[in-house]
Parts: structure tokens; C-alpha cells; sequence
């Protein structure tokens, strides 16, 4: 029976993306809980150096993200390629990902599997291709995948796993090894499908500094029929939803409960501990989305 268990292990993740990356939840800091679109490129350099100095990097918290909001107005005219505000990043993305990787860190970026971005800025869906090779070409280690403006390519497993594949497909022709972390916001039930296309997935709508808040813009009770998966959504809540779903994660792909608010004031040091320790014993990433300057 012994000598079967190494096969049974290679069949049991023959069925899940397998980029070799993300074999534990991953773990890193994201600019989106504390700073929204108040980004630029000193910001994230003086961040990344602030991960090394106090020792977060040592205890594996390797990627440095950049969500919303780094986008340049319009596409490139010619290429129709992704652009970064020149004022926000007046060196490039490339520029900062060589900076970021001198730390022996890595580099993430966001994008949108509709036409805007959640901001507003121009989303990815149908040029997946287009973007995920610029990606590689900057080197970026890291792709956070939002939900917003998706044309109503949404509404069935199937339409959603489509419109998430794409990218998925894009990702991997590019030959980089890049985490995908979808975030559709539990839309569609992604546990039951996306580990054969993503690192990790969203359960529920965002997160909100708060530990147990009912808030009527986070409206769903339960996780399994949420038509509706909204945001504000309190710790206590995404600890509910998460709750029926942790056999769907495992290495490689993982539930994602979203960023962690620890530190960002709107609970008590007790609600902060449980946060953190709950998103832990629930194999969820863990992503720091305080300002690590005043911590």
C-alpha cells in the first residue's frame, strides 16, 4: 500500500494548476486596505526596504503588491500594452521590479477581468494575451485579477471559469512563473473550479476594518447561494463563509479570505489577534494591508 501513496499523491494533484508556485498560502504586503490609489513608486521601494528591515521577510513575506490605480490613462497608442502613470512610477514597472528583486523580494501588480478596473482604469478582458506578456517582460512575479465592469460574463461556473481562464492561459504561455490570484469575490462558487486555473481565489466580497459589523452592503448570510457578494464585509462574516470550504484548498491553490486589516485601527489588539490567527488556521494568504512605516 506504501508504495502506492506516491502515485495517489500525483493523481490527487493532477486535476490543479501546477506552476510550482504557491505550495503554502502565500505572504506579503498590498497597497490597496491602507493607501487605495494613494500609490507611487516611493512608496512601494520605501515599503519593500521596510519588509526587509523589520524582519518580515525572513518570517516569508516575499511579495510586494501593487493594486489599483497604477495604470496610465490610455494603453499604449501602437502596442495597446499596459502603460504605469509616469508621474505615479516615473521610472517604469521594470525599473521597480529590478529595485524590488535587488531585496530578494517579489514584485506583484493587479489587473481586471472585465473592461475597467474596479478605480476605473482600463481592465485586461481581451487582452489577456497582450497584457500577460507585458507582464513577464517586467518581470512582475505576481497578478492580483479583480472582478469588476465583466460585461456580464458572469452569472454560471462555466461563463466565469472562461473569463478567468483566459488569463490563466496567457499567464502561463508567457513562460514566467507568475502566481495568479483570482478575486471574483466568491462569484460563481470558484472553489469548486478555479484550482485547475488559479493559486488562489476570493470566498467573499472585501474585507472591512471591522470584527463583527453587520453591514447591509455585505448582505449575504452564507457563502454557498451568495448572489450577491458585496463589501464592507466584516472578519467574523469571511471567517463564516470560509467556514464549509476548507477541504477545497490545499497546495498550490487556496481559499483567500482577502488582505488582513491588522493594524489599520478599526478593531481592538484582541479582534486583531484573532483576525491574523483565524486567516492562518484557515490556510488563507496572508497579506499584510497596514502601513508598515508606523507599525
Amino acid at each position: 500500500m506504501f508504495r502506492l501513496l506516491p502515485v495517489l499523491s500525483l493523481l490527487a494533484g493532477a486535476h490543479a494548476l501546477e506552476n510550482g508556485l504557491a505550495r503554502t498560502p502565500q505572504m506579503g504586503w498590498n497597497t490597496w486596505n491602507h493607501f487605495g490609489c494613494g500609490i507611487s513608486e516611493e512608496l512601494i521601494l520605501s515599503t519593500a526596504r521596510l519588509i526587509v528591515q523589520k524582519g518580515l521577510k525572513d518570517l516569508g513575506y516575499e511579495y510586494v503588491l501593487i493594486d489599483d490605480c497604477w495604470q496610465a490613462p490610455q494603453r499604449h497608442p501602437k502596442t495597446k500594452a499596459p502603460v504605469a502613470d509616469p508621474k505615479k512610477f516615473p521610472h517604469g514597472i521594470k525599473y521597480l521590479a529590478d529595485e524590488i528583486h535587488k531585496m530578494g523580494l517579489k514584485l506583484g501588480i493587479y489587473s481586471d477581468a472585465g473592461s475597467r478596473t474596479c478605480a476605473g482604469f482600463y481592465g485586461s478582458l481581451d487582452y489577456e494575451e497582450i497584457d500577460a506578456k507585458q507582464y513577464a517582460a517586467w518581470e512582475v512575479d505576481y497578478l492580483k485579477y479583480d472582478n469588476c465592469y465583466n460585461e456580464g460574463r458572469s452569472g454560471t461556473p462555466q461563463i466565469s471559469q472562461q473569463r478567468y481562464a483566459a488569463m490563466s492561459k496567457a499567464l502561463n504561455a508567457t513562460g514566467r512563473p507568475i502566481l495568479y490570484s483570482m478575486c471574483n469575490w466568491g462569484e460563481d462558487q470558484p472553489w469548486n473550479w478555479a484550482n485547475t486555473i488559479a493559486n488562489s481565489w476570493r470566498i467573499s466580497g472585501d474585507i472591512h476594518d471591522s470584527f463583527k459589523r453587520f453591514d447591509e452592503r455585505c448582505p449575504c448570510t452564507q457563502v454557498l447561494d451568495c448572489k450577491f457578494a458585496g463589501y464592507h464585509c466584516a472578519v467574523t462574516r469571511i471567517i463564516d463563509f470560509a467556514a464549509p470550504l476548507g477541504q477545497k484548498g490545499g497546495p498550490g491553490h487556496f481559499n483567500d479570505l482577502d488582505m488582513l486589516e491588522v493594524g489599520n485601527g478599526g478593531m481592538t489588539y484582541d479582534e486583531y489577534v484573532t483576525h491574523f490567527s483565524m486567516w492562518a488556521i484557515l490556510k488563507s494568504p496572508l497579506i499584510l494591508g497596514n502601513d508598515l512605516a508606523s507599525m
